[in-house]
């Protein structure tokens, strides 16, 4: 081992150890607060950590600074005092650092559950206590985030689908904020943890936007994938060439259309190679995307047709209802099969119409992971016919991403 500090044995050895546990769906009490703040649910969920949490001095200042005063009527005004300032960060990185050398719960929690849950997978070399702190942060600029999105009306990544319902510059949505700025008001004695008040109003700002699409459906693999998930443990994988063919959604602009033409043709395609014995599964992903604020799921009406259209039964189907472009698609698919056990290293396959088929190969698709997921969800294989795509699936598709609240 010459040439190999202890430090690096050491972080290969817990990344190791944790992945080799991370093979479950992750346990989602409340889905969309679960699914973006994974530490600060653990954090409340586990009584000696919050216990420590709320005795330590440096972080109870923080939280006295997250009340609203009064002032005049525009939203700014109601959740700028909520909202985590890099000093406010800083200081609560540094005390949550001390408290992971000094508490044994604390300690437990980073090295155990959050660990073993993968949702901070790409941190996952890190030391303990950078752990701990890189968590945080993501947490912080992740509730800062939805804040300024949906309480200020600062725009999203994409406006065009993700923005707030209303028109923010009306003086009903005003009134909504300060409203919910009044009702969390009224618990800030209950709220005792630091970063409660700041968590509480994000959530809040994201229900009353009807922006819950993240917890829609959760827990999969006891709802819409549960017959899926229940046949898995029968699959002979060595007899197929690959493990699942994913199906990419395509939205719909028109209001009245549950599946776009596009989607259905894709499903086509899919439902042939599934027939021809290519895959045991197909696994289709897309959320409630186009056109903004659609009542129809795109991976949910995608299921119903390959039953009801070309026959493929229920237990052979699993869906991703979540994702909201390509880029989530795959990644989302990565994170199914990984969390349900699909053997990970066999390839899979891509089937799609052949022009988002040339995207996800190309160069432009690469960058655009790149900048927006900061990695890359798979890796390309080949290419099997203008439709079809070889891919692996990669692990650090488990980690999770608050910037994305939707789909995190």
């Amino acid at each position: 081992m010459i040439g190999i500090s202890p430090a690096t044995i050491l972080g290969a050895i817990l990344a190791a150890s944790a992945l080799a546990q991370t093979h479950a769906p992750l346990s989602l009490q409340t889905p969309v607060q679960d699914k973006n703040f994974y530490l600060l649910s653990l954090i409340e969920r586990t009584p000696a950590v919050a216990e420590a949490i709320e005795r330590e001095p440096a972080l109870r200042g923080i939280a006295k600074t997250q009340t609203a005063g009064s002032c005049t009527p525009a939203p700014a005004c109601f959740t700028e005092p909520y909202r985590f300032t890099p000093e406010d960060m800083d200081r609560a990185g540094e005390a949550l650092r001390r408290l992971y050398r000094n508490s044994q719960p604390v300690r437990m929690l980073v090295d155990g559950p959050l660990r073993r849950s993968g949702a901070y997978i790409r941190l996952m070399r890190s030391s303990g206590e950078d752990l701990l702190v890189s968590a945080w942060l993501e947490s912080a600029r992740g509730v800062n985030r939805i804040i300024d999105v949906y309480g200020v009306g600062k725009p999203p990544r994409y406006p065009a689908i993700d923005s707030a319902a209303f028109d923010v510059t009306k003086p009903a949505y005003h009134q909504l904020v300060r409203t919910a700025a009044g009702v969390l008001g009224e618990q800030m004695a209950d709220l005792k943890l630091f970063f409660q008040p700041s968590l509480k109003l994000a959530l809040y700002l994201l229900e009353v936007n009807k922006r819950d699409e993240a917890g829609r459906h959760e827990p999969l693999e006891l709802r819409d994938n549960r017959e899926a998930v229940q046949r898995l443990g029968k699959i002979r994988w060595e007899q197929f060439p690959y493990t699942v063919i994913v199906v990419p959604g395509a939205g719909s602009d028109r209001t009245s259309w549950s599946l776009s033409p596009a989607a259905k043709l894709r499903l086509e395609l899919a439902a042939r190679r599934f027939k021809a014995g290519k895959a045991p599964l197909i696994l289709v992903s897309g959320g409630y995307v186009h056109p903004n604020q659609t009542q129809y799921c795109e991976a949910l009406e995608m299921k119903k047709s390959l039953i009801a259209d070309f026959g493929v039964p229920a237990a052979a189907i699993l869906v991703d209802p979540h994702a909201r472009h390509t880029t989530t698609n795959l990644r989302n698919a990565a994170r199914l099969l990984y969390r349900l056990g699909v053997p990970f290293e066999r390839k899979a396959l891509i089937t799609t119409d052949s022009f988002q088929s040339s995207y996800i190969e190309g160069a432009t698709f690469v960058k655009r992971c790149n900048d927006e997921l900061g990695y890359q969800p798979h890796q390309i294989l080949g290419r099997t016919s203008a439709f079809d795509l070889e891919f692996v699936a990669r692990a650090e598709s488990l980690q999770i991403d608050p910037s994305d609240p939707l789909d995190p």
